[in-house]
């Protein structure tokens, strides 16, 4: 089975029962009393249905003007706000209607599970006529997007045999993977999935993108958002790309703030599950650049700075030896 549809399938049901899980309260048990009523008989019945609750509190960092949400599920906003950034990292603009719920490490994957943040529908008509009075270029690239999005019926189905066989292709290349599941007639993004090659292209570490997304709910990307340009380049290049599954040259940036160009591959594999009657489609972002974008020391030093860890700059020699005397549970009387 395909990594990321086995470790996907596997979070998912986690997620439900969660959801799910109900709160037992035990009797206290003592022969000497009476049995412990935690409600009293007005609250009974109202209290039988009792749940986990888990409170959606939208991180103030996320814009709540000028962003819009699609039925088709296609993510823009007019400005960028890349204040609460990881470094220099862009923040991807699923976090203008997402905020992440949960973090996972499996195997080389780190997973980022995704709540949708509830926003009103803007209609497709109200984006299509801002891009046109700004690129007549963009508007039909994102009218296209919007097409392929809105017919289902019109997709062709992949087997999963297609996705675990190009899944073995791109393994020892940088890529990004976001997981999104077509219900009541709408588009929604469920995961997005980095592995350790494409972490190393932002120049960070797991470490460092897990306690980032667990504190800010914000994913980062390393696409390089150009303000002046009003995003109108990236996002012709993105709904050109997607539709079309093209690969084209883009302008990234790294934690440390260095631009360099890369060469981008979007791949899409629409999978049902025949078995649930759900619709999911897993596309896939595969970076190509040159190695030296992928140094392990960089990551390290971005670590450090990071958790603000002040290296040792003793050498081997001193530190096995002020280390042993740390141990030293006795001392020598010479």
């Amino acid at each position: 089975m395909s990594l990321i549809v086995r470790n996907i399938s596997s979070l998912r049901e986690e997620w439900k029962q969660l959801i799910k899980k109900k709160l037992k309260k035990n009797k206290r048990k003592n022969q000497y009393t009476l049995s412990y009523k935690f409600e009293n008989n007005a609250n009974n019945n109202t209290n039988k249905s009792d749940s986990l609750l888990i409170v959606k509190k939208i991180p103030y960092s996320i814009p709540t003007n000028n962003v819009f949400r699609l039925q088709t599920n296609i993510q823009f906003s007019l400005n960028i706000n890349n204040e609460f950034s990881m470094g220099s990292l862009s923040v991807d603009p699923h976090s203008n209607n997402y905020k992440v719920v949960r973090t996972d490490k499996r195997k080389n994957l780190t997973i980022l599970t995704l709540d949708q943040i509830d926003r009103p529908i803007t209609p497709s008509e109200v984006l299509y006529r801002i891009f046109k009075s700004r690129n007549e270029q963009l508007a039909e690239a994102f009218h296209q997007f919007n097409l392929r999005n809105l017919n289902p019926s019109q997709f062709k189905f992949n087997e999963l045999s297609e996705m675990i066989e190009y899944e073995q292709s791109i393994k020892c290349q940088p890529y990004a993977c976001y997981v999104q599941i077509y219900e009541n007639g709408m588009w929604r993004t469920f995961q997005k999935i980095f592995n350790q090659k494409m972490l190393q292209v932002f120049g960070v570490s797991e470490e460092m993108l897990i306690h980032y997304c667990n504190e800010t709910k914000l994913i980062p990307i390393s696409a390089f958002l150009d303000a002046s340009d009003e995003q109108l380049k990236v996002f012709y290049q993105i709904f050109c790309g997607i539709v079309e599954q093209i690969e084209s040259n883009r302008d990234f940036i790294n934690y440390n703030g260095e631009r360099f160009t890369v060469s981008l591959k979007m791949r899409s594999f629409f999978i049902k599950d025949e078995d649930k009657d759900q619709l999911f489609e897993y596309m896939y972002s595969v970076t190509e650049c040159e190695n030296k974008w992928m140094s392990e020391n960089r990551v390290r030093t971005n670590q450090m700075e990071y958790f603000n860890i002040k290296p040792s700059y003793s050498t081997t020699d001193e530190s096995s030896y002020i280390e042993s005397n740390k141990r030293c549970g006795f001392k020598y009387i010479g």
